[in-house]
């Protein structure tokens, strides 16, 4: 089996045999083989990723993620499964995947989204937009209805920089779109803008009430 890990603020693109494209977003990985043989295409992966699979009827696409599989013929689809998260999602582009472990099976539609708690509650919606989940992948930070721990655990994989909290933390939600290629403290000064004070020491974040 071969791994191919991304570091806190790094991303990595590359294709699979057999031509399916992966993206994987930082602090991420994936394992697979060099050459896929037997009934199924199968990888595992932790973090998050972005899959194109080339379609191939006879040897179904398998990703394994904790205790969850998602089988797909040929689809585009995101999985979102960080550790410090409170759920797993997984997003649907286009095509059908099919997600299932000892608790469940369900199929997906375009459109729909798979939401695993970790308490172990399963439940399928449509998304606003389902681009949300993928902006990542074209370099955007794109938040929709987001609390500042949301945001700020994406901030913390992307700049690679610690977060704390002094106080109460603010609940206030937020919704917006900036690029990834800017730098954190221009991230916190759009966040600021909306009423978050914050601290910023060598790579500490830290977030006022």
């Amino acid at each position: 089996m071969n791994r191919v890990s991304t570091p806190r603020g790094g991303q990595y693109q590359f294709v699979l045999n057999y031509g399916s494209k992966v993206w994987l977003n930082s602090e991420s990985s994936l394992s697979f083989p060099a050459v896929f043989k037997g009934a199924t295409r199968e990888v595992e992966i932790t973090g998050e990723a972005y899959f194109e699979v080339a379609k191939n009827t006879k040897m179904p696409f398998r990703v394994k993620v904790n205790n969850t599989v998602i089988e797909v013929l040929g689809t585009h689809f995101n999985v979102m499964a960080y550790d410090d998260e409170a759920a797993m999602k997984t997003t649907l582009l286009e095509g059908s995947v099919k997600i299932s472990n000892k608790q469940f099976s369900n199929l997906l539609k375009p459109g729909q989204q798979a939401v695993l708690n970790q308490n172990g509650s399963f439940k399928i919606s449509d998304t606003p937009d389902a681009d949300d989940a993928v902006a990542w992948k074209a370099g955007i930070f794109q938040f929709r209805d987001a609390g500042i721990e949301a945001i700020m655990r994406q901030a913390a994989r992307w700049y690679d920089v610690r977060v704390s909290f002094a106080g109460k933390i603010p609940a206030k939600e937020f919704t917006g779109r900036i690029s990834r290629n800017v730098k954190a403290s221009e991230l916190m000064g759009m966040l600021k803008y909306m009423g978050v004070n914050f601290k910023i020491e060598d790579k500490h974040i830290t977030v006022l009430p």
